[in-house]
This record gives structure tokens, sequence and C-alpha cells, in this order.
């Protein structure tokens, strides 16, 4: 199994940021949830959105006691 290379560790109502994984191809090198990437920044980004997408939808399910505002400045 790969090592993750995502170190942002908070996770707001328990939703965690996505892993990003070595891909094992040379030319995209990142994987984030089977989605790979050139270059890592894009990785993290995409990382990072996916964590505030489940934030959010956890705040508009009526779940969390926190706001989308919230979300945003874990972000």
């Amino acid at each position: 199994q790969s090592a993750n290379l995502q170190t942002f560790t908070s996770a707001l109502g328990g939703v965690s940021a996505t892993p990003i994984l070595n891909s094992g191809n040379a030319n995209r090198p990142f994987s984030v949830k089977g989605d790979t990437f050139v270059n890592i920044s894009a990785a993290f980004q995409r990382s990072c959105d996916q964590q505030f997408n489940g934030c959010a939808n956890l705040v508009n399910s009526g779940q969390g006691n926190f706001s989308v505002g919230d979300c945003s400045a874990q972000k």
C-alpha cells in the first residue's frame, strides 16, 4: 500500500482530506480517488476540494454542529 502524501490532518465533522497516493504512472504520479495528476499541487487541490465538499454535504444534510463557513475556513 502506498503512503498517503496528504499531510493535512484536521477533519471537521470527521471528514478527512482524501488521501494522495503514488499512482505508479511516471507521467501522472499523484492519485486522488483514482484521478491522476501531473503535479502534487493539483492533487492537494483536489484532495482539499473533496474534503470541503464532504464537510459541506454534512452540514447541508443537517448533521454537524458547524456551518459551511467553518468548512471554508478549514480549507
